[in-house]
This record gives C-alpha cells, sequence and structure tokens, in this order.
C-alpha cells in the first residue's frame, strides 16, 4: 500500500511539472517572440493572459472539484489546457497563439485539485509531507520551463515550445488518469448557483488587467482606476451575494475561520514580499558593477545561479510538512519566515560575488519554499474535506493578485534614485533603490513570521478525516 502512495504523489508532481513547464517556457522564449510580433507590450501579453485565466479559474475549478470530483475536473482542465498548447503550436497567427494561452492558463487549477486528492486519498498523517513535495514541484516545473525552455528556442523554431508543452500535458493527462482512484466528489450534491460559481472571474479579471495596464500606463490612470474599481464593485457584489445564500457556491464564512484568514494573510505578505526574488535579484545581478548594487552578469550566467537554490529547495517543502506534523501549523512558519528574513538583511550589505548571491539565494530561496508548504497545510489542517480544493483555490487566486501588485510596487521602489547609464540611454537602479526593495520585503518576511503566533494550535476542522476510500 505504501507504494501505492508514492506512485499517486509521483502522478501528481508529474503533472504538476508539466503544467508549471508552461507556465515558465514563455518567459525565454519573449525576445524571440517580441521579434515575431514585433511589439513587446504585445508579446508580454502572451504572459499576462495566461496568468490572468489561471489565477481566475483556480477558485470555481477548485470547488467544482470537491463537488463532482477533483480527479474528473483535474482531467477536464489538463484537456482544455493541451488544446491550447496545440493552437499556439500550429499557428503563428498572434490573436490565436494568445487564445491558446489563455486556454493553458487552465492548468493551473492543477494545483488545488492535486492537493484536495492529496487529502482524498492519503492517510491524514503522510499529508503535510506530501503537500510539502507539491510545493517543491512548482520549483522543479520552473526550473524545467527555464533551462529546456531556453535550450528549444536556441536551437528550434518558437512553437516548438507548444509541442513539447503540449506532450508534457498529454503524459500527465494519462498519468493521472492511470495512476489516480477516482474520486467520488461531494455525497450531497445540493442545486448550484451557476451565476454566484462565475461572478468571481470577471471580478478577479477585471482587478488584474487594471493592475497589469498600471506598468505602462500608471497607477493614477483612469482606464487602471476603473478596471479596479469595476473589479472591486463585482467581487464586493458577489460576496454579498455569497453570504446571504443558504449553501454558497462558495462558502466565504469558511474561509474568514481564524486559521484560514491568517494562512491567507500570510500567503499575502510572502507574495507581495520574499516571492518576488528571482524579480530583485535578476535585476541586482544583471546589474552593472560601476553602480555599487550589480554584478553585471549576462542573462544566462543569472538564471543558472539560480538552480543551487532550487535544487535546495527540493527539500524544503517536505521539510516544513515533517515540521508541522512533529511540533504543529506555528514552527514551520515562524522558522521558515525568520530564515526568509534573514536572507534579505543579508543581501543589504550588496553581494560583491556570484558565490554571495548563491549562498542568499538558497537561504532566501529555502525559507520561502517552506512557507510556499506551510500555508496549504495549515488551510488544510483547518477546513472540512468536502471544501479542501474550493479553499486552496482562494488562496491561489490571493497570491495570484497579492504577486502582480508586489510586482508592480517592486518596480517602483527599484525606480527609486534610479541612474542614467553612461550612453544616455536607460535608467537602472541604485543603491538606493535596492536598499528599499530589499528592506521592504525583509519587513513584509519578518511580519508573516509574526502572525505565526497567532494560529491556533489546535484549530482543526470538524470534518477532519482521512476521506472515505475512492472508488
Amino acid at each position: 500500500m505504501r507504494s501505492s502512495y508514492w506512485i499517486i504523489i509521483g502522478a501528481l508532481l508529474i503533472a504538476e511539472i508539466g503544467a508549471i513547464f508552461e507556465t515558465t517556457m514563455i518567459y525565454v522564449a519573449l525576445p524571440t517572440l517580441i521579434r515575431e510580433f514585433g511589439d513587446p507590450v504585445t508579446a508580454t501579453w502572451l504572459v499576462t493572459a495566461h496568468g490572468l485565466i489561471g489565477t481566475s479559474v483556480a477558485l470555481m475549478a477548485g470547488r467544482l472539484g470537491d463537488i463532482y470530483g477533483r480527479k474528473r475536473v483535474l482531467l477536464v482542465m489538463l484537456a482544455v489546457a493541451v488544446a491550447g498548447s496545440v493552437l499556439s503550436a500550429i499557428t503563428s497567427d498572434y490573436l490565436l497563439v494568445l487564445l491558446g494561452r489563455s486556454l493553458q492558463g487552465c492548468a493551473t487549477a492543477l494545483i488545488p485539485l492535486s492537493i484536495g486528492i492529496i487529502r482524498e486519498v492519503l492517510p491524514r498523517e503522510r499529508v503535510p509531507v506530501a503537500i510539502g513535495l507539491m510545493t517543491t514541484g512548482q520549483g522543479m516545473g520552473t526550473a524545467t520551463g527555464l533551462l529546456l525552455g531556453g535550450w528549444i528556442i536556441d536551437n528550434f523554431p518558437w512553437h516548438t515550445l507548444f509541442v513539447v508543452s503540449a506532450v508534457m500535458l498529454v503524459v500527465a493527462w494519462i498519468v493521472i488518469k492511470v495512476a489516480i482512484p477516482g474520486s467520488p466528489g461531494s455525497p450531497t450534491r445540493t442545486r448550484i448557483d451557476w451565476f454566484e460559481g462565475v461572478l468571481p472571474v470577471p471580478g478577479i479579471t477585471a482587478m488584474l488587467l487594471g493592475i497589469s495596464f498600471s506598468n505602462t500606463m500608471g497607477w493614477l490612470n483612469l482606464t487602471v482606476i476603473g478596471l479596479i474599481v469595476l473589479g472591486m464593485a463585482i467581487l464586493a457584489y458577489w460576496a454579498r451575494r455569497s453570504l446571504a445564500a443558504a449553501e454558497p457556491f462558495i462558502n466565504l464564512r469558511l474561509l474568514g475561520s481564524r486559521n484560514v484568514a491568517l494562512a491567507n494573510v500570510i500567503a499575502i505578505l510572502m507574495s507581495l514580499g520574499t516571492m518576488q526574488i528571482t524579480l530583485v535579484f535578476s535585476a541586482y545581478s544583471q546589474n552593472p558593477l560601476w553602480t555599487a548594487a550589480g554584478l553585471g552578469l549576462s542573462a544566462t550566467v543569472t538564471g543558472l545561479i539560480k538552480l543551487p537554490s532550487n535544487v535546495l529547495s527540493f527539500f524544503a517543502g517536505p521539510f516544513s510538512g515533517w515540521l508541522q506534523q512533529k511540533r504543529g501549523v506555528r514552527l514551520p512558519i515562524l522558522s521558515a519566515g525568520l530564515l526568509g528574513t534573514a536572507g534579505w538583511l543579508a543581501a543589504l550589505a550588496f553581494p560583491t560575488n556570484v558565490a554571495q548571491v548563491i549562498v542568499l539565494l538558497c537561504v532566501i530561496s529555502f525559507g520561502t519554499t517552506m512557507l510556499n508548504a506551510a500555508i496549504p497545510n495549515v488551510i488544510v489542517a483547518s477546513v472540512p474535506y468536502d471544501r479542501t480544493s474550493e479553499a486552496i483555490g482562494a488562496l491561489q487566486v490571493l497570491r495570484g493578485m497579492a504577486q502582480s501588485i508586489g510586482s508592480q510596487v517592486i518596480a517602483v521602489m527599484l525606480a527609486v534614485g534610479a541612474l542614467v547609464t553612461p550612453d544616455g540611454g536607460a535608467q537602472i537602479p541604485s543603491p538606493t533603490g535596492f536598499t528599499i526593495t530589499m528592506a521592504a520585503i525583509a519587513g513584509l518576511t519578518f511580519a508573516a513570521a509574526l502572525v505565526s503566533f497567532l494560529l491556533r494550535p489546535g484549530a482543526v476542522a470538524e470534518a477532519q478525516q482521512t476521506a472515505p476510500a475512492a472508488a
């Protein structure tokens, strides 16, 4: 029986690596796609559209998985993503490629559904470590996307990226179909208010569009303000409707329970801050030496020096789960937050060589991955079994929105005291900009650690038990 648990975890990891690959592969292809479509903004929308759909769909897909069976919904989401990959692989028409990338975003729903499946089929004592392993799978998928994607784009036409993505997702679909037991779904299916279920999607999309447009239009642009206000209004109406419903599609009262709410607060603080590690250290590593805040490295070397931290982080997720299993919900978050804070404070000394940057990346990434694993574990331990994927889907939405806001705020902070290159061209970050940015992230990470003291160690949902065996 023990071997079957590892087969299930392995199958979910394969699927997650495939899903994260198609998320990150596009970054290394951006220079090529800019040349193909002739405009940086146009090419960047191939990234933005994927994120918009992925974040918007996560909540609804998670809840549908709780109701109709997580395996069933996961297979549907992967099939839609495969269709998107195939569409992008066979065309050079920009709008069709954009549509394909949007459909690929449905694979992002894999995370809440996979965590629900883990709780459904594994014994309770194995769940925290298994969720930790799923967290490390995100790092493996990112590394695969950057390295394999870079090799593909250097040696083959850009369409090949989507061919490989389609193949990986088809393999994931087959593995999930064969290796994962059937999900029973909710034993008491009630009438679904589809309007309420779909309503968060345009609200989340409008807000994310506003945040995305702020990068080029500025936060005071009327379009940006209008989209954000529209999104907030839709979500406010949805929340009011949901709270008034006897059997809501999304149970906001459950999401407002103490440990779930605090876990989401920690996730928001982390997404605003330490999750921006790649953005900050990529800028630092490539910043010219003469600025006194940079190493002047190429983009390729900048990507390579992230590899050791990716490898080390593979152990952070399971360790976080093991620590929570042995010592409770507080210690993993507190220790991870303090470790990350120490790393960001050390970065304020401005590393002067590659070895120092690698050490800092390892320290911060280990703490960040521990946090990434601890947060869903807190939520899983605090919600009923039949609401697991819904709660993790909500977490994913909040993370996505906070990370989008964080990247824009980081860009503003890095621009403080910006320097001009000797040729009078582009503006680049100054020591002041990096100091403000790293100090702010250290503060946010420390705040996340402090919130752990508010968690209720003994809080367990009424339905906290091993799920009934799947049929």
